[in-house]
Protein backbone atom coordinates (compact mmCIF):
# COMPACT_ATOMS: atom_id res chain seq x y z
CA UNK A 1 0.00 0.00 0.00
CA UNK A 2 2.87 2.15 0.79
CA UNK A 3 4.87 1.53 -2.39
CA UNK A 4 1.83 2.58 -4.52
CA UNK A 5 1.03 5.99 -3.17
CA UNK A 6 5.20 6.69 -3.35
CA UNK A 7 5.39 5.84 -6.93
CA UNK A 8 2.27 7.94 -7.16
CA UNK A 9 3.87 10.60 -6.01
CA UNK A 10 7.44 10.08 -7.96
CA UNK A 11 4.91 10.41 -11.01
CA UNK A 12 3.25 13.49 -10.27
CA UNK A 13 7.07 15.11 -9.67
CA UNK A 14 8.18 14.18 -12.96
CA UNK A 15 5.14 15.73 -14.52
CA UNK A 16 5.71 19.07 -12.68
CA UNK A 17 9.06 18.80 -13.55
CA UNK A 18 8.78 18.43 -17.10
CA UNK A 19 5.72 21.37 -17.35
CA UNK A 20 8.49 23.53 -15.68
CA UNK A 21 11.03 22.94 -18.36
CA UNK A 22 8.41 23.21 -21.70
CA UNK A 23 7.80 26.79 -20.04
CA UNK A 24 11.41 27.83 -19.31
CA UNK A 25 11.91 26.53 -23.03
CA UNK A 26 8.84 28.35 -24.60
CA UNK A 27 10.31 31.38 -22.48
CA UNK A 28 13.74 31.09 -23.60
CA UNK A 29 12.46 30.80 -27.12
CA UNK A 30 10.34 33.71 -26.96
CA UNK A 31 13.74 36.13 -25.99
CA UNK A 32 15.66 34.92 -28.22
CA UNK A 33 13.43 35.01 -31.63
CA UNK A 34 11.67 38.42 -30.47
CA UNK A 35 13.45 41.80 -30.49
CA UNK A 36 11.31 44.49 -28.06
CA UNK A 37 12.01 48.30 -29.50
CA UNK A 38 9.97 51.81 -28.67
CA UNK A 39 8.33 52.89 -31.36
CA UNK A 40 6.91 56.58 -31.93
CA UNK A 41 3.14 56.73 -31.92
CA UNK A 42 1.95 60.33 -33.36
CA UNK A 43 -0.97 61.24 -30.88
CA UNK A 44 -3.82 61.93 -33.74
CA UNK A 45 -5.06 66.03 -34.09
CA UNK A 46 -7.85 67.01 -32.63
CA UNK A 47 -10.40 70.26 -32.63
CA UNK A 48 -9.32 72.32 -35.20
CA UNK A 49 -6.02 71.07 -36.89
CA UNK A 50 -8.17 67.41 -37.35
CA UNK A 51 -9.81 69.64 -39.74
CA UNK A 52 -7.32 72.23 -41.26
CA UNK A 53 -3.79 70.33 -42.67
CA UNK A 54 -2.22 74.17 -42.03
CA UNK A 55 -3.71 74.80 -38.89
CA UNK A 56 -0.01 74.76 -37.35
CA UNK A 57 1.50 77.29 -39.69
CA UNK A 58 -1.68 79.68 -39.94
CA UNK A 59 -1.28 79.82 -35.70
CA UNK A 60 2.39 80.19 -35.90
CA UNK A 61 1.70 82.83 -38.75
CA UNK A 62 -0.59 84.54 -35.79
CA UNK A 63 1.93 84.46 -33.03
CA UNK A 64 4.85 86.46 -35.67
CA UNK A 65 2.11 89.42 -35.27
CA UNK A 66 0.72 88.61 -39.01
CA UNK A 67 -2.98 88.70 -39.92
CA UNK A 68 -4.10 85.33 -41.17
CA UNK A 69 -7.39 84.96 -43.57
CA UNK A 70 -8.48 81.45 -44.38
CA UNK A 71 -10.56 81.36 -47.85
CA UNK A 72 -12.58 78.41 -48.86
CA UNK A 73 -12.22 79.72 -52.84
CA UNK A 74 -10.00 81.98 -55.04
CA UNK A 75 -13.56 83.91 -55.70
CA UNK A 76 -12.10 87.27 -54.32
CA UNK A 77 -8.14 88.58 -54.21
CA UNK A 78 -6.95 89.66 -50.96
CA UNK A 79 -5.40 93.37 -51.04
CA UNK A 80 -2.61 94.90 -52.54
CA UNK A 81 0.82 93.90 -50.57
CA UNK A 82 -0.83 90.99 -48.64
CA UNK A 83 0.53 87.21 -49.14
CA UNK A 84 -1.17 84.67 -50.85
CA UNK A 85 -0.26 80.81 -50.04
CA UNK A 86 -2.05 79.01 -53.00
CA UNK A 87 -2.12 75.68 -52.53
CA UNK A 88 -5.36 74.22 -54.10
CA UNK A 89 -5.31 72.08 -57.45
CA UNK A 90 -8.60 73.46 -58.84
CA UNK A 91 -8.49 77.09 -57.69
CA UNK A 92 -7.98 77.61 -62.39
CA UNK A 93 -11.22 75.88 -62.50
CA UNK A 94 -12.61 79.83 -63.87
CA UNK A 95 -10.36 80.77 -67.00
CA UNK A 96 -10.73 84.20 -65.89
CA UNK A 97 -9.07 83.89 -62.26
CA UNK A 98 -5.75 83.66 -64.00
CA UNK A 99 -6.38 86.73 -65.19
CA UNK A 100 -7.00 88.19 -62.04
CA UNK A 101 -4.08 86.41 -59.88
CA UNK A 102 -1.87 87.71 -62.50
CA UNK A 103 -3.01 91.49 -61.87
CA UNK A 104 -2.85 91.22 -58.28
CA UNK A 105 0.82 89.98 -58.31
CA UNK A 106 1.58 92.55 -61.14
CA UNK A 107 -0.11 95.33 -58.66
CA UNK A 108 2.26 94.54 -55.28
CA UNK A 109 0.98 91.05 -54.17
CA UNK A 110 3.36 88.33 -52.75
CA UNK A 111 2.07 84.82 -54.03
CA UNK A 112 3.80 81.65 -52.69
CA UNK A 113 2.55 78.54 -54.55
CA UNK A 114 3.85 74.86 -54.48
CA UNK A 115 6.10 73.87 -57.19
CA UNK A 116 3.78 71.33 -58.36
CA UNK A 117 0.74 74.45 -59.65
CA UNK A 118 3.61 76.23 -62.02
CA UNK A 119 3.14 74.23 -64.73
CA UNK A 120 -0.60 75.22 -65.09
CA UNK A 121 -2.38 76.55 -67.86
CA UNK A 122 -2.57 79.95 -66.37
CA UNK A 123 0.19 80.34 -64.80
CA UNK A 124 3.38 79.30 -66.97
CA UNK A 125 2.68 81.80 -69.62
CA UNK A 126 3.47 84.66 -67.63
CA UNK A 127 5.73 83.19 -64.61
CA UNK A 128 9.31 84.00 -65.46
CA UNK A 129 10.52 80.49 -64.63
CA UNK A 130 11.91 77.67 -66.26
CA UNK A 131 11.62 73.98 -65.65
CA UNK A 132 15.47 73.04 -64.34
CA UNK A 133 17.64 69.74 -65.65
CA UNK A 134 18.47 66.85 -62.92
CA UNK A 135 21.53 67.16 -62.63
CA UNK A 136 23.84 64.61 -64.42
CA UNK A 137 24.78 62.61 -61.93
CA UNK A 138 20.86 61.69 -61.67
CA UNK A 139 20.63 61.11 -65.53
CA UNK A 140 23.65 58.52 -64.76
CA UNK A 141 21.39 56.93 -62.15
CA UNK A 142 18.30 56.52 -64.15
CA UNK A 143 19.77 54.83 -67.21
CA UNK A 144 22.41 52.18 -65.33
CA UNK A 145 19.72 49.21 -64.71
CA UNK A 146 19.68 47.78 -61.29
CA UNK A 147 21.60 44.98 -60.72
CA UNK A 148 19.35 41.15 -59.87
CA UNK A 149 21.56 39.67 -57.64
CA UNK A 150 21.69 42.59 -54.89
CA UNK A 151 19.19 42.29 -52.55
CA UNK A 152 18.37 42.90 -49.20
CA UNK A 153 18.52 40.66 -46.60
CA UNK A 154 14.90 38.58 -46.07
CA UNK A 155 15.06 40.01 -42.58
CA UNK A 156 15.23 43.74 -43.91
CA UNK A 157 13.05 43.95 -46.33
CA UNK A 158 10.33 45.11 -44.34
CA UNK A 159 11.44 47.42 -42.14
CA UNK A 160 10.53 50.62 -41.77
CA UNK A 161 12.62 53.88 -43.12
CA UNK A 162 14.72 55.21 -40.87
CA UNK A 163 13.27 58.68 -39.12
CA UNK A 164 13.98 61.87 -40.90
CA UNK A 165 14.90 59.88 -44.27
CA UNK A 166 12.79 62.71 -46.73
CA UNK A 167 15.14 65.53 -44.63
CA UNK A 168 18.06 67.04 -46.43
CA UNK A 169 20.14 70.02 -45.96
CA UNK A 170 19.28 73.41 -48.37
CA UNK A 171 21.59 76.70 -48.32
CA UNK A 172 20.82 80.11 -49.82
CA UNK A 173 23.38 81.36 -52.04
CA UNK A 174 25.58 84.32 -52.13
CA UNK A 175 23.90 86.00 -54.63
CA UNK A 176 20.49 86.65 -52.76
CA UNK A 177 20.35 88.22 -48.65
CA UNK A 178 20.00 85.74 -46.25
CA UNK A 179 16.74 85.20 -44.33
CA UNK A 180 18.11 85.24 -41.04
CA UNK A 181 21.33 86.62 -39.39
CA UNK A 182 22.40 83.32 -37.92
CA UNK A 183 23.15 81.69 -41.24
CA UNK A 184 22.54 80.52 -44.27
CA UNK A 185 21.57 77.00 -43.97
CA UNK A 186 18.45 74.81 -43.14
CA UNK A 187 17.29 71.26 -43.00
CA UNK A 188 14.23 70.85 -44.25
CA UNK A 189 11.70 67.20 -43.99
CA UNK A 190 9.67 67.82 -47.58
CA UNK A 191 7.76 65.73 -49.63
CA UNK A 192 9.56 64.12 -52.87
CA UNK A 193 9.39 66.78 -55.63
CA UNK A 194 9.15 65.42 -59.58
CA UNK A 195 10.52 69.38 -60.86
CA UNK A 196 12.69 72.28 -60.12
CA UNK A 197 12.47 75.70 -61.70
CA UNK A 198 14.91 78.35 -61.99
CA UNK A 199 14.97 81.94 -63.76
CA UNK A 200 14.26 81.99 -67.16
CA UNK A 201 16.67 83.15 -69.05
CA UNK A 202 17.11 87.16 -70.05
CA UNK A 203 15.39 87.37 -66.86
CA UNK A 204 16.41 89.47 -63.93
CA UNK A 205 18.41 86.83 -61.31
CA UNK A 206 16.01 85.76 -58.52
CA UNK A 207 15.12 87.66 -55.74
CA UNK A 208 15.81 84.99 -53.14
CA UNK A 209 16.73 81.10 -53.58
CA UNK A 210 17.79 77.95 -51.77
CA UNK A 211 19.78 75.23 -53.14
CA UNK A 212 19.76 71.89 -52.40
CA UNK A 213 22.86 69.19 -51.82
CA UNK A 214 23.31 68.69 -55.99
CA UNK A 215 23.12 72.02 -57.10
CA UNK A 216 19.13 71.99 -58.09
CA UNK A 217 16.92 75.06 -56.92
CA UNK A 218 14.51 73.54 -54.15
CA UNK A 219 12.68 77.34 -53.59
CA UNK A 220 13.25 80.17 -55.82
CA UNK A 221 11.47 84.07 -55.10
CA UNK A 222 11.15 85.88 -58.88
CA UNK A 223 9.77 89.59 -59.25
CA UNK A 224 6.61 90.29 -61.56
CA UNK A 225 5.62 93.57 -61.65
CA UNK A 226 5.39 95.34 -58.25
CA UNK A 227 5.08 92.07 -56.60
CA UNK A 228 6.52 88.55 -56.19
CA UNK A 229 6.16 84.91 -56.52
CA UNK A 230 7.98 82.03 -54.69
CA UNK A 231 7.90 78.81 -55.54
CA UNK A 232 8.93 76.24 -52.82
CA UNK A 233 8.62 72.48 -51.79
CA UNK A 234 5.31 71.32 -50.81
CA UNK A 235 4.61 69.46 -47.76
CA UNK A 236 6.61 72.07 -45.36
CA UNK A 237 3.58 74.02 -44.05
CA UNK A 238 0.80 70.83 -42.90
CA UNK A 239 0.25 69.77 -39.36
CA UNK A 240 2.48 66.65 -39.74
CA UNK A 241 5.65 68.25 -41.04
CA UNK A 242 5.48 72.06 -39.43
CA UNK A 243 7.89 71.19 -36.46
CA UNK A 244 9.86 69.05 -38.03
CA UNK A 245 13.77 70.02 -38.69
CA UNK A 246 13.83 73.67 -40.21
CA UNK A 247 10.74 73.68 -41.85
CA UNK A 248 8.75 76.39 -39.36
CA UNK A 249 11.50 78.72 -40.32
CA UNK A 250 12.11 78.01 -43.67
CA UNK A 251 8.18 78.61 -44.44
CA UNK A 252 8.72 81.90 -42.58
CA UNK A 253 11.19 82.69 -44.73
CA UNK A 254 9.46 82.17 -47.86
CA UNK A 255 6.29 83.72 -46.94
CA UNK A 256 8.54 86.95 -45.95
CA UNK A 257 6.89 87.11 -42.81
CA UNK A 258 6.23 90.40 -41.27
CA UNK A 259 4.46 91.98 -38.29
CA UNK A 260 1.12 93.43 -39.38
CA UNK A 261 1.17 91.96 -42.56
CA UNK A 262 -1.36 89.98 -44.23
CA UNK A 263 -1.25 86.54 -45.65
CA UNK A 264 -4.45 84.67 -47.12
CA UNK A 265 -4.11 80.82 -47.29
CA UNK A 266 -6.59 79.71 -50.06
CA UNK A 267 -5.89 75.47 -49.97
CA UNK A 268 -8.98 74.00 -51.41
CA UNK A 269 -12.13 74.98 -53.42
CA UNK A 270 -14.78 74.25 -51.28
CA UNK A 271 -18.44 75.26 -52.12
CA UNK A 272 -22.06 74.58 -50.19
CA UNK A 273 -23.79 72.46 -50.92
CA UNK A 274 -25.89 72.97 -54.38
CA UNK A 275 -29.86 72.74 -53.05
CA UNK A 276 -28.30 74.94 -49.80
CA UNK A 277 -26.86 77.45 -52.60
CA UNK A 278 -30.62 77.18 -54.08
CA UNK A 279 -32.37 78.19 -50.71
CA UNK A 280 -30.19 80.80 -49.61
CA UNK A 281 -30.53 82.22 -53.48
CA UNK A 282 -33.64 82.12 -54.14
CA UNK A 283 -36.06 80.36 -51.64
CA UNK A 284 -39.04 82.50 -52.79
CA UNK A 285 -39.01 80.71 -56.05
CA UNK A 286 -38.48 77.28 -54.87
CA UNK A 287 -41.14 77.77 -52.46
CA UNK A 288 -43.59 78.87 -55.25
CA UNK A 289 -42.06 75.65 -57.26
CA UNK A 290 -42.74 73.30 -54.45
CA UNK A 291 -46.23 74.39 -53.81
CA UNK A 292 -46.96 74.24 -58.06
CA UNK A 293 -45.61 70.62 -57.74
CA UNK A 294 -47.57 69.56 -55.04
CA UNK A 295 -50.86 71.51 -56.70
CA UNK A 296 -50.19 69.77 -59.96
CA UNK A 297 -49.93 66.45 -58.02
CA UNK A 298 -53.18 66.65 -56.75
CA UNK A 299 -55.46 67.24 -59.67
CA UNK A 300 -53.84 64.26 -61.20
CA UNK A 301 -53.70 61.99 -58.22
CA UNK A 302 -56.73 59.55 -58.06
CA UNK A 303 -60.03 61.03 -56.60
CA UNK A 304 -62.16 59.11 -53.87
CA UNK A 305 -65.36 60.89 -55.40
CA UNK A 306 -67.11 62.25 -58.14
CA UNK A 307 -65.66 66.05 -58.77
CA UNK A 308 -69.74 67.35 -57.91
CA UNK A 309 -72.66 65.18 -56.46
CA UNK A 310 -74.50 63.83 -58.28
CA UNK A 311 -77.82 64.92 -59.14
CA UNK A 312 -81.05 63.18 -57.96
CA UNK A 313 -83.27 61.21 -59.91
CA UNK A 314 -86.79 61.95 -57.79
CA UNK A 315 -89.63 63.74 -59.93
CA UNK A 316 -90.86 66.95 -58.70
CA UNK A 317 -94.24 66.65 -57.01
CA UNK A 318 -97.58 67.73 -58.02
CA UNK A 319 -97.58 70.84 -56.09
CA UNK A 320 -94.19 72.08 -57.12
CA UNK A 321 -95.11 71.21 -60.63
CA UNK A 322 -98.17 73.18 -60.37
CA UNK A 323 -96.96 75.96 -58.52
CA UNK A 324 -93.86 76.67 -61.02
CA UNK A 325 -96.62 77.10 -63.82
CA UNK A 326 -98.66 78.99 -62.25
CA UNK A 327 -95.24 81.41 -61.35
CA UNK A 328 -94.21 80.89 -65.10
CA UNK A 329 -98.10 82.09 -66.11
CA UNK A 330 -97.91 84.60 -64.42
CA UNK A 331 -94.82 86.23 -65.21
CA UNK A 332 -94.91 85.70 -69.19
CA UNK A 333 -98.54 84.91 -69.86
CA UNK A 334 -100.05 81.94 -71.32
CA UNK A 335 -98.70 82.46 -74.78
CA UNK A 336 -94.91 82.12 -73.33
CA UNK A 337 -96.27 78.59 -71.73
CA UNK A 338 -97.66 77.08 -75.24
CA UNK A 339 -94.07 78.58 -76.81
CA UNK A 340 -92.36 76.67 -74.51
CA UNK A 341 -94.19 73.72 -74.74
CA UNK A 342 -94.15 73.67 -78.24
CA UNK A 343 -90.93 73.90 -78.19
CA UNK A 344 -90.01 70.89 -75.95
CA UNK A 345 -92.10 68.86 -78.27
CA UNK A 346 -90.14 70.81 -81.58
CA UNK A 347 -86.83 69.43 -79.18
CA UNK A 348 -88.56 65.54 -78.90
CA UNK A 349 -89.02 65.36 -82.40
CA UNK A 350 -86.15 66.44 -83.43
CA UNK A 351 -84.24 63.16 -81.84
CA UNK A 352 -86.84 60.86 -82.08
CA UNK A 353 -88.09 61.60 -86.28
CA UNK A 354 -85.92 61.42 -89.18
CA UNK A 355 -85.86 64.71 -91.36
CA UNK A 356 -88.20 66.47 -89.35
CA UNK A 357 -85.92 69.50 -89.30
CA UNK A 358 -86.84 69.83 -93.40
CA UNK A 359 -90.75 69.64 -93.17
CA UNK A 360 -93.05 72.22 -93.01
CA UNK A 361 -95.74 72.58 -90.09
CA UNK A 362 -98.20 70.30 -91.49
CA UNK A 363 -95.69 67.32 -92.44
CA UNK A 364 -94.35 67.99 -88.67
CA UNK A 365 -97.38 67.80 -87.52
CA UNK A 366 -98.63 64.50 -89.10
CA UNK A 367 -95.16 62.72 -88.86
CA UNK A 368 -95.59 63.24 -84.59
CA UNK A 369 -99.33 62.26 -84.85
CA UNK A 370 -98.15 58.85 -86.92
CA UNK A 371 -95.31 58.25 -84.46
CA UNK A 372 -97.72 59.03 -81.23
CA UNK A 373 -101.39 57.86 -82.35
CA UNK A 374 -102.78 60.83 -81.84
CA UNK A 375 -105.35 62.65 -84.38
CA UNK A 376 -103.24 64.57 -87.05
CA UNK A 377 -106.24 67.41 -86.97
CA UNK A 378 -105.62 67.84 -83.33
CA UNK A 379 -102.05 67.54 -83.55
CA UNK A 380 -102.32 70.24 -85.59
CA UNK A 381 -104.44 72.43 -84.28
CA UNK A 382 -102.64 71.80 -80.91
CA UNK A 383 -99.41 72.71 -82.55
CA UNK A 384 -100.89 76.07 -84.36
CA UNK A 385 -98.78 79.32 -82.51
CA UNK A 386 -101.36 82.52 -84.17
CA UNK A 387 -104.90 80.24 -82.84
CA UNK A 388 -106.48 82.42 -80.11
CA UNK A 389 -107.44 80.05 -77.20
CA UNK A 390 -109.58 80.59 -74.82
CA UNK A 391 -108.65 79.33 -71.09
CA UNK A 392 -110.09 75.78 -72.10
CA UNK A 393 -108.72 75.42 -75.15
CA UNK A 394 -105.24 76.59 -73.93
CA UNK A 395 -105.29 73.46 -71.62
CA UNK A 396 -106.47 70.85 -73.85
CA UNK A 397 -103.73 71.57 -76.56
CA UNK A 398 -101.21 71.92 -73.48
CA UNK A 399 -101.79 68.52 -72.50
CA UNK A 400 -101.77 67.15 -76.27
CA UNK A 401 -98.57 68.62 -76.69
CA UNK A 402 -96.96 67.34 -73.45
CA UNK A 403 -98.57 63.70 -74.30
CA UNK A 404 -97.06 64.03 -77.99
CA UNK A 405 -93.82 64.82 -76.25
CA UNK A 406 -93.93 61.64 -73.52
CA UNK A 407 -94.75 59.59 -76.10
CA UNK A 408 -91.65 60.43 -78.18
CA UNK A 409 -89.68 60.27 -75.65
CA UNK A 410 -90.72 56.71 -74.90
CA UNK A 411 -88.28 55.73 -78.57
CA UNK A 412 -91.16 54.27 -80.63
CA UNK A 413 -94.60 54.89 -81.75
CA UNK A 414 -97.49 54.60 -79.18
CA UNK A 415 -100.29 52.26 -79.93
CA UNK A 416 -103.52 53.58 -78.57
CA UNK A 417 -105.51 51.29 -76.58
CA UNK A 418 -109.38 50.33 -78.19
CA UNK A 419 -111.06 51.73 -74.99
CA UNK A 420 -109.47 55.26 -74.09
CA UNK A 421 -112.73 57.59 -73.00
CA UNK A 422 -110.01 59.82 -71.25
CA UNK A 423 -108.04 60.50 -73.92
CA UNK A 424 -107.95 64.10 -75.45
CA UNK A 425 -109.15 63.35 -78.78
CA UNK A 426 -112.24 62.03 -77.15
CA UNK A 427 -112.32 65.35 -75.04
CA UNK A 428 -112.11 67.48 -77.82
CA UNK A 429 -114.80 65.66 -80.09
CA UNK A 430 -117.25 66.37 -77.01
Amino acid sequence: MSSASSSNNNSAWVVRILAVLVVALVGFWLVSATEWADTEVPTPASGEARKNRFYGAQAMLRELGMKVVRRESLDAMPPAQARLVLASSHWDMFPERGRRLREWVEQGGHLVIPNYLVSGEQLEDWLPLVREKPPASDEKKDKAAPDPKKKKPASRRFEPPPKDSDCHAVTEPGTVPASYAGGRSFRICAWWASSHYRAADRQPPPLWAVLGARGTTEAIRVRVGRGTVTVMPWGLWHNENLLRADNALFAAAAVQARSGAEVWFVVEEAREPFMLWIWNRGWVALVVGMLALAFALWRAAVRFGPLAPSAGTHRRSMAEQVRGTAGFLHMHGAQALHAAQLRALDESARRQLRGHAHRDAAARAAAIARATGLDAAMVARAMDGARARHAGGMAVDLEVLETARRRLDANGPFTPRPSSSSSPSSSSSS
